[in-house]
């Protein structure tokens, strides 16, 4: 039996701690919250995000990360994109030299409009990075409904160990050496994720939410092949996969928070109300940033930005956007 560490224990930890157990391994879970903890470790439940759902003995959790480091040499984490480097920066004393660190989450920095491994680099450079990123909802791999990703790591033969220790028959990962597409997929995807539900909102119709997600992928091709990402992987799980399910249904966090901004006519009265983690939010700020330092257009990103952050009307947006010039297909 293998050992597999969970940074986070949120309802996404909670569901990969899950299949980890269910491939085999023993997993032990960090979170701060030690109500989480006691449930975990003397109910076998997460009362707090998986509550009707039982855990293995295998899963067992601690409110301290040093003991995650030194139990697994291989450590998913699962927080949140936008607290990814002071997580680190907290455990960064317990790492061990190669130990491989699994990005789980799918965003970019806002403040500095860096990709998560390229934080990893800055902040726990002895580490191996790899992504884990894909079309699959929490809840439907908690209860072992059918879900693909792509596992991603420099060196592909931790990629493959990796899809060997944690698949099962109905959590069925694929591997790449390229590590820029899953992340540039997964975090696009939130954003023109947004704008899928804004046209949904909106009743603009299914033709013109199917044009905007395709042109949605070929701003998240243009922004891979820029970084270095290999459009094959892109065409994948990890970019084409997770789009088509993040903007395309209403447990989408993102889509349906586009959603309520489709209905509305503007972001101001959705942006006060929400509550919940929308990754898409930050992401399309920091999307923007870096596609600007390299010369890559991107229309649609841009306009979630107008529509988030400066309350432009979904009316002026959509004009904005559909008085530009007519090109040529491709990306």
């Amino acid at each position: 039996m293998q050992k597999i560490g969970i940074i986070g224990t949120g309802i996404w930890g909670t569901a990969l701690a899950l299949t980890a157990a269910r491939a085999g391994n023993e997993v032990l879970g960090w979170a701060r919250k030690k109500d989480v903890i006691d449930s975990i470790n003397h109910f076998h439940l997460n009362k707090a995000y998986l509550p009707n759902i039982p855990l293995p003995d295998a899963i067992k959790a601690t409110e301290n990360p040093q003991e995650v480091f030194e139990f697994a040499d291989v450590v998913l984490l699962t927080t949140s994109a936008q607290a990814t480097r002071s997580v680190l920066q907290q455990m960064k004393l317990y790492l061990k030299t190669n130990t491989v660190l699994v990005l789980c989450a799918k965003g970019i920095e806002a403040e500095s409009g860096k990709l998560l491994s390229e934080v990893v680099q800055e902040e726990a450079p002895n580490t191996i990075t790899a992504i884990l990123s894909g079309p699959g909802f929490a809840l439907d791999l908690a209860q072992r409904k059918f879900v693909s990703v792509t596992i991603g790591c420099q060196d592909l033969s931790v990629a493959t160990a990796l899809t060997k220790q944690l698949g099962t028959t109905y959590f069925r990962p694929y591997t790449t050496s390229d590590i820029i597409s899953p992340q540039i997929g997964g975090s696009v995807k939130n954003v023109i994720a947004i704008a899928s539900g804004i046209v949904e909102g909106a009743a603009l119709g299914d033709s013109a939410r199917a044009a905007l997600i395709t042109r949605g992928f070929a701003e998240m091709a243009r922004l891979s092949k820029a970084m270095g990402g290999d459009f094959q992987s892109l065409m994948g799980m990890c970019g084409l996969g997770d789009l088509v399910l993040t903007a395309n249904c209403m447990q989408s966090r993102n889509f349906s928070f586009g959603y309520e901004i489709g209905v509305c006519g503007s972001a101001e009265k959705p942006l006060q109300e929400n509550k919940r983690t929308v990754e898409g939010i930050a992401t399309a700020k920091a999307v923007v940033k870096r596609a600007q330092t390299l010369g890559v257009e991107m229309p649609i990103c841009e306009m979630m930005n107008h529509i988030l952050f400066e309350n432009l009307p979904l009316n002026s947006a959509l004009e904005k956007l559909l008085s530009r010039p007519y090109k040529g297909e491709g990306i």
